[in-house]
């Protein structure tokens, strides 16, 4: 099945009617395992029978499964016959309802790693699997990167199991559908692809499967880890799929006719296609009033640029452009430099790689802990810096409004991209001045216009707008009234486009 993983792969062969050879396998297979359970033991009133039963400690409800199960296989045993004991075992002796039969023994090994009991039965070729899983979780956590005024505070948690009911509890319908699939050869983590059969593109979907179908890795343990994987942009600082830990916007995109990918032991879920725009989206702005939601869009936007292009705007006019400010404003600055040795680029990078540093550090560091470091070590550095003279007070006004403006974009990759287009538009400002601050934005306006998620183009609805009849405008920069809001975005079927209808005959004013 797979060269970078032939030990326990290879083991294609049924079970077979012989319980000891049976075993055999498993003892050789399962040792060195210090945390499997596994018994021989005989069940039966006139007519005996040898079963083996294994699983792995602690990922097993123990109470279920000896209670249960092999509580009353053992005691209740008293009519067995004499033939087709399996069948009778299966069928009478167990009282679980989550039971399927297993046929070759590589079957039987999965199930037991993922958190199944297996039980043999002398004389058959086949097995049962009996899934009581107990495995230790968070349970349900509180949304914390992706934090919201209104709407629920639950977030992701690393269980499969945990999330997929999370969607169905918002989602209670027959079309909501979920594909799972195991990744990482040795891993075999569980995926889940989830999205509804009849507003999804089918299209988006067969492109996913081939994709993960194209590589073959020997472990994947967490959904960063296969959007590297997935993404066709790989040499693109943007990401090709938005990020969330919260199971309402995860809800949402799956109405829209987007699809989510769920990875197991992960708290973050992959939605796509995604566009510039949705990464301006946040969680509330459904649930607030249009003319809220539309004027925190504006902030998080004019947030985006500022973070992006600040620094190098303000290196292009101070060193190539000072016929731009007034002589007031000119004056100042020149004061404020004063007594300062290195040049405006050098002063813009080493405050800007300083803070990076505390960045990182902050997010190392444990929660009160962090927030202290940055509170203090930006303040005593940026102090510091300007009493020695090494830095202006306008270069630390500007990077501290930059850092700032970075956390209004409400996703934490799509804001590191423009983390480091900063730098590309400070170089180019630093040696062209404004023609660079001006072709630095070019580029990254031409690098966004070639992108594509999943066949959908990077920019919309800002470009190819008649995609689905510029009804995507209404929810971009502006958000209309959420009356207005009638149709599906562009990533739905062209047949399943309406998503609101009034039941009265007056129609609603225009906007």
């Amino acid at each position: 099945m797979d060269i970078l993983h032939d030990k326990q792969n290879g083991i294609t062969a049924s079970l077979t009617k012989s319980l000891d050879e049976n075993i055999s396998t498993m003892e050789a297979l399962f040792k060195d395992f210090a945390d499997i359970v596994k018994r021989r033991i005989t069940v039966g009133g006139n007519n005996l029978v040898d079963i083996y039963f294994i699983y792995i400690d602690n990922m097993v409800n123990k109470d279920l499964l000896e209670e249960d199960t092999l509580r009353y296989l053992i005691y209740k045993m008293d009519e067995l016959p004499d033939k087709n004991q399996f069948e009778y075992i299966k069928d009478k002796g167990l009282r679980s309802a989550d039971i399927s039969e297993v046929i070759t023994m590589n079957e039987a090994i999965q199930f037991i790693l993922s958190g199944d009991t297996i039980i043999l039965v002398d004389g058959s070729e086949k097995g049962l699997r009996v899934s009581v899983r107990g495995m230790a979780s968070r349970g349900v956590p509180k949304s914390e990167n992706e934090v919201a005024v209104r709407g629920s505070k639950e977030g992701f948690s690393e269980a499969l199991y945990i999330n997929r009911v999370l969607l169905r509890r918002r989602i209670k319908d027959t079309n909501l559908k979920m594909k799972q699939v195991k990744v990482g050869t040795r891993s075999l983590t569980d995926v889940a692809i989830v999205y509804l059969e009849d507003v999804a593109n089918p299209e988006v979907i067969l492109d996913l499967e081939n994709r993960m179908n194209k590589y073959k890795i020997d472990g994947i343990f967490d959904s960063g880890m296969l959007e590297q994987l997935l993404e066709k942009n790989v040499l693109s600082p943007f990401p090709e799929f938005q990020a969330t830990e919260r199971p309402d916007k995860a809800a949402s995109a799956l109405v829209e006719g987007r699809v989510v990918l769920l990875v197991d032991n992960s708290p973050m879920a992959l939605i796509f296609p995604a566009t510039l725009n949705s990464f301006f989206q946040a969680s509330d702005d459904s649930y607030n009033r249009w003319e809220v939601a539309t004027y925190n869009r504006f902030i998080r936007y004019f947030g985006a640029f500022l973070t992006m292009a600040l620094p190098g705007l303000y290196i292009a006019v101070l060193n190539f452009q000072a016929e731009l400010l007034t002589s007031a404003m000119a004056l100042s600055f020149a004061a404020a430099r004063d007594g300062v040795p290195f040049s405006v680029l050098f002063e813009v990078i080493m405050m800007e790689i300083a803070f990076e540093i505390l960045l990182e550090a902050g997010v190392r560091l444990p929660g009160p802990m962090g927030s202290t470091l940055g509170i203090v070590g930006g303040l005593i550095i940026g102090d510091a810096a300007v009493n020695a003279n090494l830095v202006s007070p306008i270069v630390v006004i500007i990077i501290a409004l930059t850092a700032i403006s970075a956390f209004t974009v409400p996703n934490e990759a799509f804001t590191s991209a423009f983390r480091i287009i900063r730098y590309l538009i400070i170089i180019l400002s630093a040696f062209l001045g404004l023609y660079g601050f001006i072709l630095g934005i070019m580029i990254l306006l031409i690098h966004l216009a070639g992108l594509k998620s999943f066949g959908m183009p990077y920019l919309v609805p800002f470009v190819a707008s008649g995609i689905n009849g510029g009804n995507d405008r209404k929810d971009a920069l502006l958000k209309y009234p959420t009356t207005k809001l009638t149709d599906r975005p562009a990533f739905s079927r062209k047949e399943e486009k309406t998503r609101l209808v009034r039941n009265d005959e007056d129609k609603p004013d225009d906007l």
